[in-house]
């Protein structure tokens, strides 16, 4: 969703998506929206937390529209720099200077309960920086394990990083926090969100890495999956596990050259090439961007992928609550590292009476739990 560069801090395709996802956050009363990361395109935050562009591709488009919503992001490859030195930890400082954006580090989990038809539910969302899971191209490694740094040195012990650079070792404690965290989760709801799609017919593609890792864990938890990257919206569904790619935040769309690297027959929805035009089923108008709406029920949760004004492209059939089976044991003592953060509702929040997340891609687009 980050605009374009310095010099275009925003794009034409943003600003409308943003008017449509505002319009559906507020009819849908939406407790918090997500960001699917590449939130400044092209080279990330090049100075501090005082950047500009915070202001002028965050604040000013999003924020201003939705005033006292939280905003949740997480890093892209465009945020690590794509071919140029970035500045990561600035994303996540701001969290503190911005009373929206939240970024408390690089993975981390949000909690959510509320009530739906007179049950309580929960929502536990799993937020990974799949850039440090599966990194981005070999030109880049020194310029993420440089950015890493921030991260401190703590769990970086001669046993566990012997032959593995910055980015290897943190993504190896990654995953080994989020088996733990799914593992532990009694939630009605557990969702992943990464930036790297597991599958995706688009420019970049489905992620071996994501594929290789990831996919069983989902499956293992009875969990699903969604994501930015690539600049199309679509649904797979594959073994029982759903995931969705919402990157149309700023622009609509890649043409669809990799379908081959998707499971057979798992497409269920998807809208690529320029304004939509290869689109499945065809889009019904030119789309300029899209994102997601989220709104978790009692038994079920709804999934529609919309266009940049808002209308439905697409309704997913309801996707049902985690079986008992899948439930985790209650957390033990959590092992926590730089990394690390957990955002929930206080106990002296109001429980609402359904969950609603907008997702919102950002080189790319979001969701609303709405999730944008």
């Amino acid at each position: 969703w980050g605009g374009d560069d310095d010099e275009e801090p925003t794009t034409e395709s943003q600003r409308l998506t943003a008017v449509g996802l505002t319009r559906k956050a507020l009819e849908l009363d939406a407790s918090l929206t997500m960001l699917m990361g590449d939130n400044f395109y092209h080279h990330g935050i090049h100075g501090a937390d005082s950047s500009s562009r915070f202001r002028d591709t965050f604040e000013a488009i999003y924020a201003r529209l939705l005033p006292g919503r939280p905003f949740y992001a997480f890093a892209g490859n465009h945020d690590y720099g794509e071919g140029r030195m970035a500045n990561i930890s600035a994303q996540v400082a701001y969290s503190k200077l911005s009373e929206q954006w939240r970024f408390p580090s690089l993975w981390y989990k949000i909690q959510r309960v509320f009530e739906a038809g007179g049950q309580a539910r929960s929502l536990d969302i799993l937020v990974l920086d799949t850039v440090v899971l599966c990194g981005n191209k070999e030109e880049n490694e020194d310029f993420i394990n440089e950015q890493l740094r921030f991260l401190g040195d703590t769990y970086l012990d001669a046993s566990s990083g012997q032959g593995l650079n910055r980015r290897q070792v943190a993504a190896e404690a990654q995953w080994a926090w989020l088996e733990e965290e799914l593992a532990a989760s009694s939630a009605d709801y557990l969702w992943v969100s990464g930036h790297y799609p597991i599958w995706s017919a688009g420019n970049d593609g489905s992620q071996q890495c994501l594929i290789d890792r990831l996919r069983p864990m989902l499956v293992r938890h009875g969990a699903h999956y969604i994501s930015g990257h690539d600049h199309m919206l679509e649904h797979f569904v594959y073994e029982g596990l759903n995931t969705f790619v919402v990157g149309a935040g700023k622009e609509c769309c890649y043409p669809a050259v990799n379908v081959d690297t998707t499971p057979p027959n798992a497409m269920r929805y998807m809208l690529a090439g320029e304004l939509g035009a290869q689109s499945h089923p065809p889009a019904p108008f030119p789309v300029r961007g899209g994102f997601a709406s989220m709104v978790f029920r009692a038994e079920t949760v709804d999934v529609a992928l919309h266009a940049h004004n808002g209308t439905v492209l697409y309704f997913a059939p309801p996707i049902a609550r985690r079986s008992r089976a899948h439930h985790g044991a209650a957390p033990a003592a959590a092992t926590m590292m730089a990394a690390d953060a957990t955002d929930t509702i206080e106990q002296s929040e109001s429980v609402p009476s359904t969950m609603t997340l907008i997702v919102a891609a950002g080189l790319g687009a979001a969701p609303a739990l709405g999730i944008a």
